[in-house]
């Protein structure tokens, strides 16, 4: 990984904790320009401000079944645990979920903030290796997929391909047991 002269990244952080604050705000740090964009939360965190709000639940090591920590990073959905720290980010909360404190957001309450994401995949699904488990549906983190009605049976189908997280989660694509799901990079 390149790095800049003094070594850093410049993350910008959305901050704003609904209780407190009447708009959010966004808070700027420096941090060792490695590792993952969580990697650069648990920095700020455990060197700058240890007010800052976020969620994990996993080290990114492996394809665990998890999603806790997606973001927007630099205006894509992210998983923090395995998106690469760049020279200079903007963290911001998944804009398709309320925001309970800084960067974690209840998957409960879904709102329409208006706020644009770049979707960084494509989603493509093979109608005919669906056999409409729900696997998808129930393991993506940002409800990208549902069942519907596709002909006569029930098929899956991406409802909400730009909030999806990507090539950072592949969830849906790595756990699909009868290999329907297929994600491609899109070129930004």
């Amino acid at each position: 990984m390149m790095k800049n002269k003094d070594g850093k990244a410049h993350v910008k952080v959305f901050r704003f904790d609904p209780t407190q604050d009447k708009k959010p705000k966004y808070q700027t740090y420096d941090v060792p320009l490695e590792g993952s964009v969580l990697d650069a939360l648990q920095y700020i965190y455990e060197h700058y401000d240890s007010s800052l709000a976020f969620r994990f639940g996993c080290s990114g090591a492996s394809y665990e079944r998890c999603g806790a920590c997606s973001v927007v990073v630099n205006g894509q959905p992210a998983l923090t645990c395995r998106r690469l720290v760049e020279r200079a980010m903007t963290v911001e909360p998944h804009p398709k979920f309320q925001v309970i404190r800084d960067l974690v957001v209840d998957f409960d309450k879904e709102q329409k903030t208006g706020k644009k994401i770049t979707s960084s995949v494509k989603i493509s699904i093979d109608l005919d290796k669906c056999t409409a488990c729900r696997d998808c549906v129930l393991l993506c983190p940002v409800k990208v997929f549902e069942i519907r009605k596709v002909g006569s049976k029930g098929k899956a189908v991406a409802t909400d391909p730009a909030s999806c997280c990507g090539q950072t989660c592949k969830q849906c694509a790595t756990f699909c047991t009868n290999g329907a799901i297929r994600l491609t990079s899109v070129k930004k």
